[in-house]
């Protein structure tokens, strides 16, 4: 095990010479999805031991402080461990030496295979790696092909969607194989930056805290923010007043006005988009999923009132095959409203499910090809993880998947993705709302 503790000249000299280097690669590179990449990373044994220790107290420590509760006199738990971290690309070894990881995720949080937020600046605020301050590495411990999200999020993309760049990679931990792991984009000001031509507004990551679909909560700022929507910039002065604002306008916006006077607030068109390509791969824990609104961030653009929806963990994408293409929006406001009052508004979520049919295609379609091509990719490396898990039906129980499992799952999505379409078309032809 090599030693972590670096003398501050020999590790700026380090990161000095790692910046020097890192200019011959791009995020194109390290987001290339026609390879399996390979990322290592090097901790101290005592410290992944005190990791696994603290990996479920770090999440209601955070959440606990979020929401204002009585916090415990005694020492918080540690929650960041300094590693390094590797990237193999084309037979090179690209170093940073001094980078953090915590633990990420919800009800796929697990010791068995931990998925990771690696911080490359919280030790030294000019740190970044290929102009990235964080990157994911999620073990997708709720799905069994290993593939949802990435496959989501690209056709997502494909779709003109800005959500995540997401591949594979085989993960070492000391040089111990840790399985297979999809790296993810964080969505912070620098994706905003990239992928909306800004970074000047407000960027919120939505915490599921209880079953929500834009009921008005009342003028109290603390009922919004810091949760359910956590900042993610502007800490000192999060501005949550145009959320109220917004709530209460698609809550008490007059019918015949109710299009024009909630595009204030909000992208409708990229909306009802988003949540069109959400139904098309049958999203269980979306915007309009099972648990009523998760999985998003919103994004307000500088200086105006109006925000966007932003993309986030599908690993419960795919969910099955009839999924209606009108489901649940009776159960949330915004598109329960637009349903009874704002035909244009329908008309727009209508067009973006034509496209997503006519993108994904039907059996050889895009959506067969990219699901075979990721499968043929990543099956020796799924194989050799013997770390897989699952949780196919949302019981919150995560179960041990064999390969025969993931071979099973990976041959379904093929199946979805040879009959979604025609399933879609016949809905939207049928011209009835079917949830």
């Amino acid at each position: 095990m090599r030693n972590l503790t670096i003398a501050p000249v020999l590790a700026s000299l380090a990161v000095l010479t790692f910046c020097s280097q890192a200019f011959a690669q791009t995020q194109d590179d390290l987001f290339n999805g026609d390879i399996l990449h390979e990322i290592r990373l090097y901790i101290a044994p005592e410290d992944y031991v005190t990791f696994k220790e603290t990996n479920f107290t770090c999440q209601t420590q955070e959440l606990e402080a979020l929401a204002g509760a009585v916090i415990s006199p005694l020492p918080r738990v540690i929650c960041h461990f300094p590693v390094e971290f590797h990237w193999k690309f084309n037979g090179i070894d690209i170093t940073l030496p001094q980078a953090a990881i915590e633990s990420h995720g919800k009800g796929s949080r697990s010791n068995f295979k931990p998925s990771f937020k690696i911080d490359f600046s919280r030790y030294e605020s000019r740190n970044n790696f290929l102009g990235l301050r964080y990157l994911i590495l999620r073990a997708d411990t709720q799905d069994p092909s290993l593939m949802h999200e990435r496959v989501a999020m690209t056709f997502f993309r494909k779709l003109g969607i800005p959500a995540p760049r997401e591949v594979h990679t085989r993960l070492y931990i000391n040089d111990q194989y840790a399985g297979l792991y999809t790296i993810v984009e964080a969505v912070d000001p620098i994706f905003t930056q990239q992928n909306l031509g800004e970074s000047s507004g407000y960027l919120y990551a939505y915490e599921w805290i209880m079953p929500w679909s834009f009921a008005d909560l009342g003028p109290d700022p603390s009922k919004y923010s810091p949760l359910p929507f956590k900042p993610e910039n502007n800490l000192i002065y999060p501005v949550v007043e145009p959320i109220i604002e917004m709530v209460r306008t698609i809550n008490q916006a007059p019918d015949a006005q109710f299009s024009s006077v909630v595009s204030e607030y909000i992208d409708l068109k990229a909306f009802f988009k988003e949540i069109a390509a959400e139904n098309f791969v049958a999203e269980q824990d979306g915007i309009i999923g099972g648990y009523l609104l998760n999985n998003f961030f919103l994004y307000r653009f500088g200086g105006t009132l109006r925000s966007i929806f932003l993309p986030w963990d599908k690993s419960n994408s795919f969910w099955q095959i009839d999924w209606p293409i009108f489901h649940n929006f009776s159960s949330n406001l915004l598109t329960w409203r637009s349903l009874a009052v704002a035909p244009d508004l329908i008309a727009l979520y209508r067009g973006a499910l034509q496209q997503a049919v006519d993108v994904a295609g039907g059996p050889g379609g895009w959506l067969e090809q990219e699901i075979t091509r990721e499968y043929q990719q990543i099956r020796q490396a799924a194989y050799d993880d013997p770390f897989k898990l699952g949780d196919k039906f949302a019981s919150g129980i995560l179960r041990p998947v064999s390969n025969d499992d993931f071979d099973a799952e990976a041959a379904y999505l093929i199946q979805f993705a040879r009959q979604r379409s025609a399933f879609v078309r016949a809905q939207l032809n049928s011209g009835l709302i079917l949830q």
